[in-house]
């Protein structure tokens, strides 16, 4: 029997596809993980910070959280996708936080964290520019319960204090949503000190 690639054929349209689907989470719809995801910016702590993430998250129900983090020092905020695979958190800390010092806690924390999962290992950690602030991240795979969870942690200032926070989805979908990630750290905003 004679083949005419139609496979590859099909294969190729559907990559066609992707590569022209829209990626900035600014610009309408995103395509991850086989559906559209729309993007809104949302105001996380009242009147002091905001970011863009995907519509459908919702803020994680304290009995979920409790089970999702066992331990007592569990983030403050967390907004989570439908299935509760995708997490984003919030946590405002009392430590000053001057600026250009988003580097430092992040490498003490990297330290911390390397300490508890030592195979984790870092991927990568950079520092990116949001609409007024610094943020210092960092991004590692950790074990977990029954699988491997991505995580990309990050650190800025919130009126001179320490915000700190952390991105994750499960190991396999971490292609899907790391560049999301970052895209959400960078809409990251927070209040004018003079509104303060």
């Amino acid at each position: 029997m004679e083949k005419y690639g139609d496979e590859d054929f099909i294969q190729f349209l559907k990559q066609g596809r992707e590569e022209s689907r829209n990626r900035n989470i600014k610009e309408g719809s995103v395509w991850i993980d086989g559906r559209d995801a729309v993007f809104h910016e949302r105001e996380v702590i009242k009147k002091q910070l905001w970011m863009w993430m995907p519509d459908e998250f919702a803020l994680m129900s304290q009995e979920m959280a409790r089970l999702k983090y066992p331990n007592e020092n569990r983030p403050e905020i967390i907004y989570t996708s439908e299935d509760s695979t995708v997490n984003i958190t919030f946590s405002k800390k009392k430590e000053k936080l001057n600026p250009g010092e988003e580097e430092q806690v992040r490498d003490d924390i990297e330290l911390l964290i390397l300490r508890l999962y030592p195979s984790a290992g870092t991927i990568e950690k950079q520092t990116a520019l949001a609409v007024q602030n610094r943020i210092a991240w960092f991004d590692f795979i950790s074990p977990a319960m029954d699988m491997d969870v991505y995580n990309l942690m990050f650190f800025t200032s919130l009126k001179g204090t320490l915000l700190m926070g952390a991105c994750n989805c499960l190991s396999g979908e971490q292609g899907h949503w790391k560049d999301v990630f970052l895209q959400m750290l960078a809409s990251l905003r927070t209040a004018q000190q003079q509104n303060a």
